[in-house]
């Protein structure tokens, strides 16, 4: 199997000498030939891509981050209920208290999100930046290289369907153009019906 592809492969190079092979067919194979190599050399360049989103996210990440603390906090009210729409417009119940703790010897309030339908007194878990007002909470771990796998996987699916696309157009309007000529060239060789002569 393999020498019979190989031999379809090199009757099909651009450089063929064969006068049956049409221009239109070598630019169709050097076209295919440069997305191969396109599509194999945006491996490499995805994963560098990825690098060094992966690199900027943890410097990114760590500056976001520091100084921040986790304190427990206490409701001076009973939660309130905040309807909140989602972007598909389905409603999720969302509730709200105010608290209020102690940082670096001074009390601190604010209203902040809690996690249910809690009475006044109840504690939460609260996370406060350098300043002692709240902040959202550190990511995640793994988040950094997350965020480097995706752009990595981003730059290697564009490319490919560039790379595939490419082929496509091409091949579409070469073989159009092909059909046209072949169209032109068999009106010119069959005559209409009713008029053969012997």
């Amino acid at each position: 199997m393999r020498p019979i592809l190989a031999g379809r492969l090199w009757r099909v190079r651009p450089w063929n000498p064969n006068p049956l092979m049409r221009a239109s067919d070598r630019v169709e194979v050097v076209l295919r030939a440069l997305a191969v190599v396109v599509a194999v050399a945006a491996v490499p360049v995805a994963g560098a891509v990825g690098t060094v989103s992966y690199t900027g996210a943890v410097t990114r990440i760590a500056a976001q981050d520091v100084g921040k603390t986790q304190v427990s906090a206490t409701e001076t009210a009973d939660a309130t209920r905040v309807p909140d729409g989602d972007k598909y417009g389905a409603y999720q119940d969302r509730y709200q208290a105010a608290v209020h703790w102690t940082f670096d010897g001074h009390a601190q309030t604010a209203t902040v999100e809690v996690p249910g339908p809690q009475a006044a007194g109840a504690r939460v878990s609260l996370w406060i930046g350098k300043d002692g007002q709240p902040v959202l909470a550190p990511a995640r771990p793994g988040a950094a290289a997350a965020e480097g796998v995706g752009t990595g996987l981003a730059v290697l699916v564009e490319t490919w369907c560039a790379a595939a696309a490419s082929v496509w157009f091409t091949s579409t309007v070469l073989d159009s153009r092909r059909h046209s000529r072949w169209e032109r060239e068999w009106r010119g060789i069959n005559r209409p019906i009713g008029k053969d002569t012997l």
